[in-house]
């Protein structure tokens, strides 16, 4: 519950009470303002609705000393907010001859918003290479579809010159069109032909790929919107931000182009190739309905969040307070909100020395008893804000045995992990364009998918409980329907502050039908193992497209193949209960260590 909530509450009963006890005691009525609202009275008042109120928050806030010291352990990213993020795509400049890789962690700025710029980094490494999309063609078959894509190049150089492993593409443009592309390419590919355009135009035949060469992205460890702590289980990651940014599941990728070298390589006929030409077969025909073109296909993109380091604003330890306020430097603090604390340092007045504090829920703690009670650390506590901007985080210092205790006189300096709060949502596409001092200088960018809105974690509303409870299960009570859908909702934090996201995420979880798994055996290299299948139901209807399922569904399989023990596999098929369609997902091996 918001703070203002507390004290309006407690404001109104301070009224209505004082009201009927000043009819009960009328001397003392004149000190309680019920007829003449003496402003001095007034103000009384409130301060004492402020501070009740506080309380009342205290005794509601669920212990937080301890969930939080739970979570900060094992979980910690689940109590930081969900920045902002985008699609960022780079196109290459004439000056770029070869190929090259932008490393994940490139910082790319915006437009100022209010006076702040919002700073943004990638989170994919982004092969790119002299390379454009220039055509895009359609042919229907009785038995299928055909896609084209055509490829040429934007500097002088040859397609022989370039090493090209794999080209990823982000499926772009209307919602319903880049899911039901995402579906065709993971799902009824049946081969892909690759052909090189000479110098006059002509095709030369190079290599054909079968639909293993199609592989969707964004499942991969390294492939993550947010820094994660090695304890966080994978699958709620993947939960977390699928429904963050959908658009990260909107990549596939086409891998084993080494091909395309090695043919050039062994023909003596082919020299000078100054483009590429992909047709991709389909065993289903695309829906009619559905109508890509060129703009729905964009070559080196990536995901972008809104996280960049920051100071805090110097801290004096004063003796006069057990807790103090982090506030990132910034002349309107209500511009940066703190994700993450990643150092804390004092330096002595006294001593004139500089000390490092370790949080107090690492693992780097005292061995004797006397180290124990002169070695301090901080812990972080985190309080929803009076202002109504987000959550505040406070520091206070205790030694090994918990004990509150109050250092030298110091200067604290904090490094941290910043966002820019909710500035970043009143950027439009394009806006994130600005160069920094580590940006490519071989390529131009922009965002090309608006700026997603910044969540913070619900601090009530018992989801930490919720948060703790998810660590006693395993991927048998996964198959109970309700529980299932209780995991998904529960790290959807934008349904905690968006009516329609809501109302969306519930009507497709409403989607879920069934859930149920049967053990299997196969042979694996010649060992028989044991599995699980997973069969799951979904009603088309209750969600935006065939597409808009299939991605749903593929993030659910993911899941169930990261709660899989190891050294056993796990296998997802989904049946669509209005058109019977059914899914099958590859057999894949657990990963969870079977205690």
């Amino acid at each position: 519950m918001a703070f203002n909530k507390y004290f309006h509450d407690e404001l109104t009963a301070i009224r209505e009470l004082g009201k009927e006890f000043a009819q009960r005691n009328p001397r003392i009525a004149p000190f309680l303002a019920v007829e003449a609202q003496d402003p001095d009275v007034e103000r009384l008042l409130e301060g004492f609705a402020f501070l009740t109120g506080r309380l009342r928050q205290k005794l509601d806030d669920e212990l937080p000393e301890l969930t939080h010291s739970v979570m900060n352990l094992l979980w910690p990213n689940f109590l930081r907010p969900i920045p902002s993020m985008s699609i960022l795509e780079f196109e290459p400049m004439p000056i770029l001859t070869e190929d090259q890789v932008i490393k994940k962690g490139v910082e790319i700025d915006s437009l100022p918003v209010d006076g702040t710029v919002c700073r943004f980094k990638t989170c994919y490494d982004v092969p790119i290479y002299p390379l454009e999309i220039q055509q895009f063609d359609r042919h229907d078959r009785p038995s299928g579809t055909t896609l084209s894509l055509a490829l040429g190049l934007t500097s002088n150089t040859t397609i022989d010159e370039l090493k090209i492993p794999s080209l990823r593409f982000f499926l772009h443009g209307e919602v319903h069109v880049a899911q039901a592309l995402y579906l065709w390419f993971c799902r009824y590919v049946e081969s892909v032909r690759i052909i090189g355009i000479d110098e006059i135009g002509q095709e030369v035949p190079l290599a054909v790929l079968g639909q293993e060469s199609v592989v969707p992205v964004g499942f991969a460890d390294d492939e993550s919107l947010l820094p994660y702590s090695q304890h966080t289980f994978k699958g709620y990651r993947l939960i977390q931000e699928y429904f963050s940014l959908p658009e990260k599941f909107h990549f596939i990728e086409l891998i084993n182009l080494d091909v395309i070298q090695q043919t050039i390589a062994q023909r003596d006929d082919i020299e000078g190739l100054q483009g590429l030409k992909f047709e991709f077969s389909f065993s289903r025909g695309l829906d009619k309905h559905v109508s890509p073109a060129v703009e729905n296909f964009r070559l080196f993109c990536t995901p972008i969040v809104n996280l960049f380091s920051h100071d805090a604003k110097p801290i004096r330890l004063d003796h006069r307070r057990t807790e103090y306020r982090v506030l990132p430097e910034g002349a309107d603090h209500r511009h940066y909100e703190t994700v993450a604390i990643e150092k804390v340092e004092g330096w002595g007045h006294e001593d004139h020395q500089c000390r490092e504090y370790k949080q107090f829920e690492s693992f780097e703690h005292a061995q004797t008893i006397n180290e124990a009670s002169s070695k301090m650390y901080y812990r972080q506590r985190l309080k929803s804000s009076v202002s109504g901007y987000g959550i505040d985080s406070y520091l206070s210092f205790v030694n090994d045995n918990e004990d509150a205790v109050i250092p030298q006189a110091e200067s604290i300096s904090v490094s941290l992990t910043c966002s820019n709060r909710h500035l970043p949502t009143m950027l439009g596409v394009g806006d994130i364009s600005l160069a920094t001092g580590d940006s490519p200088e071989y390529a131009s960018f922009q965002n090309i998918t608006h700026v997603t809105p910044s969540f913070t974690p619900p601090l009530d509303q018992g989801f930490h409980w919720r948060l703790i409870s998810n660590m006693s299960l395993n991927y048998m009570s996964l198959c109970h329907l309700d529980t299932l859908k209780s995991i998904l909702s529960t790290y959807d934090y934008r349904s905690y502050y968006d009516r329609q996201q809501a109302r969306a995420s519930q009507h497709r979880l409403d989607g879920l039908e069934h859930v149920s798994a049967t053990s299997e055996d196969r042979l694996y290299q010649g060992v028989p193992i044991r599995g699980i299948k997973t069969t799951v139901k979904m009603r088309e209807s209750c969600f935006s497209s065939e597409g808009d399922m299939y991605i749903f569904a593929s993030v659910l399989n993911e899941f169930f193949c990261l709660y899989a023990s190891i050294n056993a596999f796990q296998r997802m098929e989904l049946t669509g209960v209005e058109n019977g369609e059914i899914y099958r997902w590859q057999a894949r091996l657990g990963q969870q260590p079977v205690i």
